[in-house]
């Protein structure tokens, strides 16, 4: 039932933004600082032999607003086997959504009403299993700060 009102509600967003002369773009995870209009779609791609605990996390921010409109962005969180759907979440902009996920590839959906920025990564909480190369980019949890570890 949740995976069927999940697709549902996923095809009547994009049916509605694709009327409006707007797509939804899907954009990979890790992403970060990416302008979100109206709404976008985030992806991860991990290869199969990758096995570990995860936590994803959802920042949203703006540059600009007005004071009198709340500056706040729907996320649904879900499995890319449309197994599991977690959600809705209410992000305040400057605020972080992490939620632990497991092993599975998993995306997450961002709607607002205001432009706002959106950072979404993908943090280890355990041991890496099965994987002789790094599954993910360590940021420290920082949004923005996805090259600082790597050296010329």
């Amino acid at each position: 039932m949740k995976t069927m009102y999940f697709t549902l509600s996923l095809l009547f967003c994009i049916h509605c933004s694709s009327l409006a002369g707007e797509n939804v773009r899907i954009y990979p995870i890790p992403s970060y600082n990416v302008l979100v209009e109206t709404s976008a779609l985030f992806q991860e791609n991990i290869p199969a032999n990758c096995k570990a605990r995860r936590k994803i996390n959802v920042h949203i921010n703006t540059s600009s607003k007005p004071d009198s409109i709340p500056c706040v962005a729907e996320v649904y969180i879900y499995s890319l086997d449309h197994q599991d759907v977690l959600g809705p979440y209410y992000v305040n902009c400057g605020e972080t959504l992490s939620v632990e996920i497991d092993d599975r590839e998993w995306g997450t959906t961002v709607t607002t009403t205001i432009p706002v920025e959106v950072s979404v990564w993908i943090d280890l909480l355990g041991e890496k299993k099965n994987s002789e190369k790094p599954l993910l980019l360590e940021t420290e949890g920082k949004p923005g700060k996805q090259d600082q570890n790597l050296k010329p």
